[in-house]
């Protein structure tokens, strides 16, 4: 059964880890009513295809559970450096890149303008080990993971282990909190947080025979 959270960053992180990554990459995607079949079957093709074509770098894909329909991607990268290597790394995979352009048509129609943002962690301005995702450009500390976009834009991230506990987390955050729920099988796990948790992860996309 899917480990619903409230906007998670915990995975895409690294559950172990002592510290978040210092940039989180978040990738969202808008999607228009009546797409989410479509949309779902094109996300499990990409996640194969990431897997089968070498994806450099793991990432999470979640979904939203409340307000309108939304899908985010999180990458976390330990340091300015590492993410510029990653990019390097997807320019010289060509079939990878080939293949994810065909993706990025593939969805066109079934979503609304996509949006790309990186966040900075603030330390000084988080609590707790892991986090719930409060989108604000509100001050103040709080509970969670904070990241800052260059915008002043927050991203709050803190962690639930039930649905029932993410809408009580959300309902506290009030109209800027969204549920979600992470994907396995649109995700690109790292081989930690398998070994962590395998029955979670076990419908993660895996190259085929």
């Amino acid at each position: 059964m899917l480990r619903t959270l409230t906007v998670i960053l915990g995975f895409a992180m690294s559950i172990h880890a002592e510290q978040p990554s210092q940039i989180l990459q978040v990738y969202r995607d808008f999607l228009k009513p009546g797409s989410e079949t479509a949309y779902q079957q094109i996300e499990n093709d990409a996640a194969r295809i990431c897997v089968e074509r070498g994806c450099p770098h793991p990432y999470v894909g979640m979904e939203s559970l409340t307000g309108a329909k939304e899908v985010w991607f999180l990458n976390g990268h330990a340091s300015s450096t590492e993410q510029k290597q990653v990019a390097a790394d997807y320019t010289k995979n060509a079939p990878l890149l080939a293949a994810l352009a065909e993706i990025t048509k593939r969805k066109q129609g079934l979503i609304r303008e996509p949006v790309e943002v990186f966040a900075n962690y603030r330390s000084d301005l988080s609590r707790g080990r892991f986090l719930v995702v409060t989108v604000t450009k509100g001050n103040g500390k709080t509970e969670g993971t904070v990241f800052e976009t260059q915008d002043g834009t927050r991203l709050i991230f803190t962690p639930a282990q039930s649905l029932h506990e993410a809408q009580v987390k959300a309902a506290a955050r009030g109209s800027e909190a969204i549920v979600f729920a992470v994907r396995p099988n649109w995700s690109m796990p790292a081989k930690g947080w398998v070994a962590a948790d395998p029955p979670f992860w076990k419908s993660r996309p895996a190259l085929s025979k």
